[in-house]
C-alpha cells in the first residue's frame, strides 16, 4: 500500500479540524529527541514516496508512539507544517549534539531514499544545518541601506544564482490536469518567467545570466554572497521575489511549495516575511525563544 500523501490529509470539515488542533496540542507538548526526530523527518516525508517512508520508519524505531506522531503531523494542513516544523527545529537545537547529528544523518538518509533530492529538501537542510548549531558564514559588508540598484556585479550573480535556484519552484506548480510533459514544460516556463522579473533591476547595469538551476556548490556560494549584503538589502531582495511570485502565480495565490521555499529562504537570510508570504501560512503557536 502506498504511503499516505500529506496534501490529502488537509481537513475540509469540523472533524478533521478537531483532529488537527489534538494534534497540534500534542506536538505543542513535546520534548523527547526522539520524538522531536520522527516529527521533524515526518514533516519532510514526500507524498506518495514508499522508500521515504520506510527509510523514516527505520531511523526511528526509538520514538515513542512513532506511529502516533506519523499520524499527528499528517493531520496538519499545509499551511501550518512548516511553521511547525521550524518551531520543533528550535526545540531540537536545544538537545544534546549527539541528538542533533543523529537527526541530520538519518534526513540525509530520508531525502536520498528515492535517489533523487529535491529542490526543497535542500532548502530544508540548509535551514537544519543553521538551526542547529552550524555557524553562519558572511563575507564583506558594503552599503548599509536598502537600496540594491547599484549593488556590485558579485552580488547581483549572487541573486541570479539563488533565483535560478527557486525557480525551480517558484512560483509554482502548472495545472493538476496537464501531462507530465507538459507540467514540467509549464514548470520551466514559469519559473523563467518569474527569474526575468526578479532580475530586471539589473539587466542593464551587469550581464544578468539564462535562468539555469546552479549545482549544489554554486548554489551554497550563492547563498554565502546573499548573506554578506547589509541587513537593510536581504529583505529588499526577499520583497521582490516574493511580489514577483504573486504576480506570476494563478490567481495571485502562492503555491504551497514555492511559499516554503521563499519562506526557508526568509529564514537562511535572516529576513522577516513580507506581508504577502506571512498571510500564506497559519502560525499555530508564538514562536518559542531561543536557548
Amino acid at each position: 500500500m502506498s504511503p499516505p500523501d500529506p496534501r490529502e490529509h488537509a481537513p475540509t470539515d469540523a472533524d478533521s479540524a478537531e483532529r488537527e488542533r489534538l494534534a497540534a496540542e500534542r506536538l505543542a507538548r513535546m520534548r523527547g529527541p526522539h520524538e522531536l526526530q520522527a516529527a521533524l523527518m515526518a514533516l519532510l516525508l514526500p507524498g506518495g514516496s514508499k522508500r521515504a517512508l520506510i527509510a523514516w520508519r527505520i531511523d526511528n524505531e526509538l520514538a515513542q508512539n512513532a506511529q502516533a506522531v506519523l499520524d499527528d503531523v499528517l493531520s496538519l494542513r499545509p499551511a501550518a507544517r512548516l511553521p511547525w516544523f521550524e518551531r520543533l527545529l528550535v526545540r531540537m537545537a536545544s538537545t544534546p549534539l549527539a541528538a542533533r547529528k543523529e537527526l541530520l544523518e538519518s534526513t540525509r538518509r530520508l531525502m536520498s531514499a528515492r535517489n533523487r533530492i529535491r529542490p526543497i529538501d535542500r532548502l530544508h537542510w540548509l535551514a537544519m544545518r543553521q538551526r542547529l548549531g552550524e555557524p553562519a558564514q558572511y563575507g564583506a559588508r558594503t552599503g548599509a541601506d536598502g537600496d540594491i540598484s547599484q549593488l556590485q556585479e558579485s552580488a547581483v550573480m549572487a541573486i541570479a544564482a539563488y533565483t535560478a535556484f527557486l525557480a525551480r519552484m517558484v512560483p509554482g506548480a502548472p495545472d493538476a490536469d496537464a501531462s507530465a510533459a507538459a507540467a514540467k514544460e509549464a514548470v520551466a516556463e514559469a519559473g523563467a518567467a518569474w527569474y526575468a522579473s526578479v532580475m530586471a533591476p539589473w539587466v542593464h547595469r551587469a550581464d544578468v545570466p539564462p535562468c539555469t538551476a546552479p549545482s549544489v556548490d554554486a548554489l551554497v556560494l550563492a547563498l554565502h554572497g546573499l548573506r554578506a549584503l547589509p541587513w537593510l538589502q536581504r529583505p529588499v531582495v526577499v520583497r521582490g521575489w516574493v511580489g514577483a511570485a504573486v504576480q506570476h502565480s494563478r490567481h495571485g495565490r502562492l503555491d504551497d511549495t514555492a511559499a516554503d521555499a521563499l519562506r526557508l529562504s526568509c529564514t537562511l537570510l535572516d529576513s522577516p516575511l513580507p506581508p504577502a508570504l506571512a498571510d500564506h501560512y497559519i502560525e499555530v503557536a508564538p514562536p518559542e525563544p531561543s536557548r
